[in-house]
């Protein structure tokens, strides 16, 4: 996991280097750009610090490219992505959560697909949830309450809820039995690069609330 770790964050450094250069941009053009400091530039192209989330977004910012660029694998584009289920990663919480992702990397994508699982009694967090975009919900077993704004939903399976999600919303289990469901969103540039660089669903808002970025990110529970 170390080595996975450290691959990435030399992966990010030649990138961020490349693009600075491809711009002939300074690392203090660059740092006044981002707001940040030219020795936290310089550490991270050379891969002498790990940077954390706002310093990317910032660099990203700088540069004038999305998050979800700088933080992709090698390779090249993605022009469609093949899903297996017994190779599919958890993106989401244990216990009584279970979030796996459907969508892939393809660049530039402004589509997330998540599966949830739902034990009785689970829900989406203590706040409500909401970013600028929309999501499509599909309940493919059990029942599952979604909250929108002062309105409740109960889907059952074969039913679908689309909605602007810029209305406070969450959702909850208060059934006997597991549900299931999938959420397709057009999340921020924010979100999609966390989803993409494997950060845990739980982990989104600590990132936000600990950095200060975008109010209008999603805090998903």
């Amino acid at each position: 996991m170390e080595h996975a770790v450290d691959e990435q964050i030399a992966r990010i450094s030649r990138r961020l280097r490349r693009w600075r250069e491809e711009d002939a941009l300074t690392l203090q053009e660059l740092a006044g750009r981002g707001g940040l400091a030219t020795s936290t530039v310089q550490k991270v192209e050379t891969g002498q610090m790990m940077p954390s989330l706002a310093v990317l977004l910032k660099l990203a910012r700088g540069l004038g490219r999305p998050l979800t660029e700088l933080l992709e694998d090698d390779g090249g584009e993605i022009d469609v992505f093949h899903s297996k289920a017994c190779e599919r990663e958890s993106v989401g919480r244990g216990g009584s959560v279970f979030v796996e992702r459907l969508s892939g990397n393809l660049q530039r994508s402004s589509l997330e697909t998540w599966q949830v699982t739902l034990d009785p009694g689970a829900s989406s967090g203590s706040d409500p949830i909401q970013y600028e975009g929309e999501e499509l919900v599909v309940c493919e077993e059990g029942f599952v309450t979604f909250r929108i704004g002062e309105q409740e939903y109960v889907l059952q399976a074969g039913d679908s809820l689309h909605f602007k999600a810029s209305i406070a919303h969450s959702w909850y289990n208060d059934g006997t039995e597991p549900a299931r469901f999938t959420i397709t969103g057009t999340l921020p540039l924010l979100f999609r690069g966390l989803m993409q660089s494997r950060v845990p669903v739980v982990h989104v808002r600590e990132h936000i609330e600990e950095h200060g970025i975008a109010t209008q990110e999603p805090a998903l529970g």
